[in-house]
């Protein structure tokens, strides 16, 4: 549907600049092959995609990867501790110190972000793996998948009510949703607005990173097919833009982790909290 919407505006350009027809084709089913989700994995250029078994899907498959690769890069650099790790383990523990100094500590304090830490570190690393795997060509964005992206923001929606819940018990959570002292009418417009904005929070992170990891896709696959849409000659503009491109998303993958991950810190903390207690 996407490749529908998008290559017919080639045709709107003048006839003299409409070059290399088939090439364009090409490209575009190469790129496009590389951005939306399939049951097929093309390992290298101009090789035969080789099938998944099971019906599985590449995002899904980046998916498992990713987990294989968080997971087992935390065994194998912290089984057996040392007083001083190298290598892997000393990024992993930098990686680790940074989420809980700058995510959840200043946010949620230290003692609840005690309880916290595993889980935002596990998201944080998670959608940063999984964001830098799909810029490498054999791989596809799973983060590019509005479902993936969804389900990940369905796990902080359901935890801001459970925690909330849990914290502050089933009245006091949906109470505070009412502003105290306020007429009927108004409270329950206001307790509305206030319940619809955790849903739309919700949307937004999913939303949110989606977009900027399907968008940077679509910017390098642009800039590609201009080479082959007006003239190869082109390609002199068009390349160095596209490695930009791609080297900007290496940076976009890193703050769209940053961002999900301090923004579910966020909303869970703001869940558990009553009006006018905010270090609870």
């Amino acid at each position: 549907m996407l490749r529908r919407m998008i290559i017919p505006f080639f045709f709107l350009l003048p006839p003299g600049l409409v070059m290399a027809e088939e090439a364009e084709a090409s490209v575009s089913a190469v790129l496009f092959e590389h951005i939306l989700d399939g049951t097929s994995l093309t390992l290298l250029p101009f090789t035969p995609p080789v099938s998944l078994p099971f019906g599985m899907t590449v995002h899904f498959l980046m998916i498992l990867l990713t987990v294989l690769l968080v997971c087992g890069s935390f065994l194998l650099s912290f089984w057996k501790p040392a007083l001083k790790p190298k290598g892997l383990a000393m990024a992993l523990e930098m990686l680790v110190l940074y989420v809980r100094d700058g995510i959840v500590f200043p946010i949620m304090g230290e003692k609840r972000g005690e309880r916290w830490l595993p889980f935002f570190t596990s998201l944080f690393v998670f959608i940063l793996v999984l964001n830098v795997l799909g810029l490498f060509p054999a791989f596809k964005s799973a983060t590019g998948n509005l479902a993936v992206t969804t389900a990940l923001a369905l796990i902080t929606l359901v935890l801001v009510f459970v925690i909330g819940i849990i914290k502050l018990g089933l009245w006091q959570f949906f109470k505070n949703f009412y502003p105290k002292g306020s007429p009927l009418p108004i409270g329950l417009f206001v307790a509305t607005l206030e319940f619809l904005g955790i849903l739309t929070k919700s949307i937004v992170l999913s939303l949110r990173l989606f977009a900027n990891m399907f968008a940077g896709h679509l910017a390098i696959l642009s800039f590609l097919v201009l080479m082959f849409v007006l003239s190869p000659f082109f390609s002199a503009v068009s390349l160095p833009f596209a490695v930009f491109t791609y080297l900007l998303e290496v940076l976009v993958s890193l703050i769209q982790a940053l961002v999900f991950t301090l923004l579910s810190c966020i909303f869970i903390k703001m869940a558990s909290t009553s009006h006018g207690d905010s270090h609870a």
